[in-house]
C-alpha cells in the first residue's frame, strides 16, 4: 500500500514540475484537475508534493516570508524522477495569469485574474474574493478558520455561529465573531480594515479595531492603527482601484490581479514613490498613463501583456 502510495507522490511530483515549469498549457491544468480527482489518494498525494515544492525557498527571485527548508529544489526534482532543469522557468505562467500557482493549486476556492468570486461558506457567512486570490478552509469544532494564501477578499460573518471566526494572512490573524472586514495582501504586507462590528488583530501584538479603523501588518508587527474609508474598503467589488499616498509596487500589484499579462517595475527605487488616485479597473491603460504623468516615468510594452515601468 505504501509503494502504491509513493508511487502516486511521484506522479504527483511530476504534475507539480510541469505545472511550474514556463511550458505548461490550460489542457495540462485542466488533465491535472481530472488526475486529482481520480481518488482521495490521488488528491492527498498531489497536496503533499505541491507543499513541498512551495516550501523550499524562492522562485526566479522573488524573497519568501519564512525560512527556507535544508532540502533542495535540485533533491525534490531527483526525489520525483524529473530533470531539475524544468525548475529554471518555475512560475512564469501562473505570474501571468495563464496558469493557476501551486498555491491556487492548494485552495479550497480560488480566482483567476480579473475575476471576483462570491462564496456562500457551511456557517453562513460570505467571502468575497478579488482576482488572483486564493483561500483556504479549515473549519473545526472550536473556530470557523479561513487562510487568505493570495489576493484580497471581503469576509461578511454571520454572528449566530458562537465559534470564532478567524482569518490567517501571512503572519497574522484576525478573529471576530460577526461583521465585515477586508483583508488584503501587498508587495511586504497585508492590511485590514474593519467595514462593520469590531475585529482583533494578531501579529506579534494584538489591536482592536472598530468601523471605519484599519492596520497594516507585516513580519515585522502591526503598524499604527488608522482610518479607512468605509465607502471605497475594497473598491475593487465596485470596479475601482483606489489608492490614496500607496507606494507604487502595492498599486501595481493591486492593479496585475485585474489584468492579464504583468507590470513589472524597473527598480525598487521606483516601487518606493507615492501615488494616489482612483480608476475604473475595467480601463487599466488609464491607470498606467495616470502613472507616468505623476511620477515623470514610461512604460514599455513587450510580449504576453507585460509592460516595464522605469
Amino acid at each position: 500500500m505504501d509503494g502504491d502510495f509513493d508511487a502516486l507522490k511521484r506522479e504527483a511530483t511530476a504534475w507539480v514540475v510541469r505545472l511550474t515549469s514556463g511550458t505548461a498549457t490550460i489542457e495540462d491544468g485542466d488533465a491535472l484537475r481530472a488526475w486529482r480527482a481520480r481518488s482521495s489518494e490521488h488528491e492527498r498525494a498531489f497536496r503533499e508534493a505541491a507543499r513541498l515544492w512551495n516550501n523550499l525557498g524562492p522562485a526566479l527571485g522573488n524573497e519568501r516570508r519564512h525560512a527556507v527548508p535544508v532540502v533542495t529544489r535540485r533533491s525534490f526534482l531527483a526525489a520525483g524522477g524529473v530533470a531539475a532543469s524544468a525548475a529554471g522557468a518555475a512560475f512564469i505562467m501562473s505570474d501571468l495569469g495563464f496558469l493557476p500557482s501551486v498555491n491556487g493549486l492548494l485552495a479550497d476556492y480560488t480566482t483567476a485574474v480579473g475575476e471576483q468570486k462570491s462564496i456562500d461558506l457551511p456557517d453562513g457567512s460570505t467571502a468575497v474574493l478579488d482576482g488572483k486570490s486564493a483561500l483556504v478552509m479549515g473549519y473545526t469544532e472550536d473556530a470557523r478558520h479561513l487562510s487568505l494564501t493570495a489576493g484580497a477578499a471581503v469576509f461578511e460573518v454571520e454572528g449566530a455561529d458562537p465559534r470564532p471566526f478567524v482569518v490567517s494572512a501571512a503572519e497574522g490573524r484576525s478573529i471576530l465573531s460577526s461583521g465585515t472586514l477586508s483583508v488584503a495582501h501587498a508587495v511586504k504586507d497585508v492590511s485590514v480594515e474593519c467595514i462593520q462590528g469590531t475585529v482583533k488583530v494578531d501579529c506579534l501584538t494584538s489591536i482592536t479595531l472598530v468601523k471605519g479603523e484599519g492596520v497594516v501588518y507585516s513580519a515585522a508587527g502591526l503598524g499604527q492603527k488608522g482610518m479607512a474609508e468605509v465607502e471605497t474598503a475594497a473598491a475593487w467589488r465596485k470596479g475601482l482601484l483606489v489608492f490614496n499616498d500607496r507606494s507604487l509596487a502595492d498599486v501595481v500589484a493591486d492593479l496585475n490581479r485585474h489584468r492579464r499579462g504583468k507590470v513589472m517595475l524597473a527598480s525598487n527605487t521606483l516601487g518606493s514613490q507615492r501615488i494616489s488616485g482612483v480608476f475604473h479597473l475595467d480601463r487599466p491603460q488609464e491607470i498606467l498613463a495616470h502613472f507616468e504623468n505623476a511620477l515623470h516615468i514610461r512604460s514599455v510594452n513587450l510580449v504576453g501583456g507585460i509592460v516595464l515601468l522605469m
